[in-house]
């Protein structure tokens, strides 16, 4: 396996499986920000994805790959100091800090997503590619189910301050202050944010594509926006990458909102918060097993075939989570809801890397990661305003389990309808494609 692979299976892993991601919303309340700002911070960090996604990863075409990749490492390494240095009880320093954070932490992701995945699709021999990244993404897909749980367990751990100071007490050394033992899972995401970078530093760029220009930095900043005019383009003619995306962005928006309302459903059917660090766990030890499913789909099953059993396993999950069972009943009828994320962005990747030219890949993955932040942005929006609505409706506060219980039931229908008609336009764009090449074998003969 060529090393930038190797180095780009490591990337993802320390870039993604963080120590604070099972503690993050306790983070910002504990570090004295209010649920509104919470929220705020997090719209500030999805805009600074939108406004950056697509043109890095056209930059990333233009300039290299490798160097949004640093970029990205050099910029997780900037988020996590500013949350190290966080001033425990100054809330106008912790707030505007954690303003700073977001747009760190964007601009990272942004400068990541599109750029990482061609640097490494890229590196693997051309006429080996399409056969050989399915077994990429599953080594990939059990390195992330390792590190979620690693990180998940520890940064949970380490999070509580009575097990901390019980710790360090068995090992003879004084109880440290709440402001400190707070921040050991970001101490140990900053010390992670290095050896990425060091990831990143080691990568090879690889050439591929001679219509880079080298004139003038303005001209090849011009020419990198052009390209994400034109590459918009290529995906809109190209039935095969405009299914990809068109039903990535379905599938992708439904599950993601679940996931982020994932903790109020386990409330909901009566699981403590102390499993819900299990249930994540166990949910990547799954992904484990999934990742050899996912491999062997991709060998023999045609890409209409692979997103047929995949809808229905999410319509069928969705079904469950509106009709919710107590316990570990209802646990469990979501959890395939929860692997399935995992397929599908194994799916996306696959498909879309094997139809893009190698000269717009990166812009082109970009466009995926936009599309879907924005479906998922328009989601989330729906799903707030319609529990609001059924609050009114049922006369009862927003916070009711009632009230969350009724939202849920209109998901799996939400998707079916979003889905039939993403088939529906699929049908119609190829159809509108067979009619341009009949016109055109017409007027050449």
């Amino acid at each position: 396996m060529p090393l930038n692979v190797r180095l780009f299976i490591w990337f993802r892993l320390l870039f993604n499986c963080r120590f604070y991601y099972p503690i993050f919303t306790v983070l910002f309340l504990d570090l004295g920000l209010s649920i509104g700002e919470f929220a705020a911070l997090n719209v500030i960090w999805a805009i600074t994805i939108v406004l950056l996604e697509v043109p890095s990863g056209a930059l990333a075409d233009q300039f290299g790959r490798r160097r949004l990749v640093v970029i990205a490492g050099w910029l997780m390494v900037a988020e996590m100091a500013v949350l190290c240095l966080m001033p425990v009880g100054n809330h106008e320093a912790v707030l505007w800090l954690f303003v700073l954070n977001r747009v760190l932490s964007g601009a990272a992701e942004a400068c990541a997503s599109g750029a990482d995945e061609a640097l490494a699709y890229d590196s693997l021999p051309e006429a080996e590619r399409v056969s050989l990244w399915p077994k990429v993404m599953g080594r990939l897909s059990r390195a992330v189910a390792l590190g979620f749980i690693v990180s998940s367990i520890s940064g949970s751990v380490l999070y509580d301050h009575a097990r901390v100071s019980s710790l360090l007490s068995w090992f003879g050394v004084s109880s440290l202050d709440r402001a400190l033992t707070m921040k050991i899972p970001l101490v140990l995401n900053f010390i992670t944010g290095i050896a990425c970078l060091i990831v990143c530093l080691r990568m090879k760029e690889v050439p591929v594509s001679s219509t880079l220009t080298s004139g003038a930095l303005i001209d090849r900043v011009r020419e990198s926006y052009r390209s994400i005019v034109e590459t918009g383009r290529w995906i809109w003619n190209t039935q095969a990458a405009f299914a990809v995306i068109l039903l990535g962005l379905v599938f992708d928006s439904v599950i993601r909102l679940f996931l982020t309302v994932a903790s109020n459903f386990y409330r909901l059917v009566g699981i403590s918060e102390s499993w819900y660090g299990v249930i994540g766990t166990v949910a990547s030890l799954l992904g484990l097993i999934t990742a050899s499913l996912m491999e062997r789909c991709s060998e023999r099953w045609s890409m209409a075939r692979n997103f047929t059993w995949l809808a229905v396993v999410i319509f069928i999950s969705l079904q469950g989570a509106a009709h919710p069972q107590n316990g570990w009943a209802g646990v469990a009828l979501i959890m395939p809801l929860m692997l399935s994320m995992r397929c599908l962005h194994f799916f996306l990747s696959h498909y879309l890397n094997a139809v893009v030219d190698s000269s717009r890949r990166a812009t082109a993955l970009s466009f995926r990661g936009l599309t879907m932040n924005l479906a998922y942005g328009v989601m989330t929006l729906l799903f707030g305003w319609h529990t609001h609505w059924i609050a009114g409706r049922l006369h009862l506060p927003a916070e009711d389990p009632r009230v969350f219980a009724t939202s849920l039931t209109w998901l799996p229908w939400w998707f079916a309808g979003t889905l039939a008609l993403a088939g529906l336009w699929i049908l119609f764009m190829r159809r509108r494609h067979s009619s341009t090449l009949m016109n055109q074998d017409t007027s050449i003969r």
